[in-house]
């Protein structure tokens, strides 16, 4: 018995689900409990200046990862490999860098985009 349907396996499927299913009950959310009241930039870009640093950074890594980069690398990675991998090398050093230098001062700024 083949787990395949079209070329695509199952589990595929399943955690396709699973992510368009939250992204829609998390966007649901919001739409409806936030309705009554207007959200200034501060709230809508920046949580108020009170969100924690792990949904903070979810929250840019979302902003960060788009459809076509996901199946574009996904894509890539199995015709020519993990070679793009090194690129994440330099991460190592430059994000404890900008999250000490850069973040700050643009924090203390209180510029939103």
């Amino acid at each position: 018995m083949s787990l395949m349907v079209g070329g695509v396996h199952l589990a595929e499927y399943a955690v396709f689900g699973i992510l368009m299913g939250a992204n829609l009950a998390v966007g649901l959310y919001f739409a409806l409990n936030r309705r009554s009241r207007r959200m200034n930039s501060d709230e809508a870009f920046l949580g108020s200046r009170t969100l924690g640093i792990v949904p903070l950074s979810l929250s840019i890594l979302a902003t960060l990862v788009s459809a076509i980069g996901v199946v574009g690398f996904t894509a890539h990675f199995y015709t020519y490999g993990l070679h793009l991998l090194w690129s994440l090398v330099p991460l190592l050093f430059l994000v404890p860098v900008v999250s000490r230098i850069v973040v700050p001062v643009f924090y203390n700024l209180k510029i939103t985009s």
